[in-house]
């Protein structure tokens, strides 16, 4: 014969069901919260509305200058020269200031 079981047979429990809970929602906050508009009548809100009314993904437009701007090139002699709008260099030398600026090279 074999031996008996040294462990007792568990009974289980009935499961019982949770308790209903119920919320109720108030909607005073929410109609307050959407009724208030005085952040509208602010000066940096109504300036962020007309930047974004206008969106623009371009470069902002450099102001132009009536005078072009001179372009100067450096030769293999080590002065620079001044480049003409269609292409061609001025026969004057210039030299390169510390600053950036250029002068009139001069034998003097």
């Amino acid at each position: 014969m074999p031996p008996l079981w040294p462990f007792k047979k568990k009974t289980v429990a009935e499961e019982q069901s949770p308790v209903q809970i119920s919320y109720e929602r108030s909607d005073d906050h929410s109609a307050k919260a959407l009724a208030d508009t005085s952040h509208t009548d602010n000066q940096d809100f109504k300036a962020a509305m007309a930047a974004l009314a206008n969106p623009t993904l371009e470069e902002p437009a450099k102001p132009t200058s009536a005078v072009p701007e001179k372009e100067y090139v450096q030769s293999n002699d080590g002065y620079w020269y001044l480049k003409k709008a269609d292409g061609s260099f001025e026969p004057e030398a210039y030299l390169k200031n510390d600053d950036g600026t250029f002068r009139a090279y001069s034998a003097n």
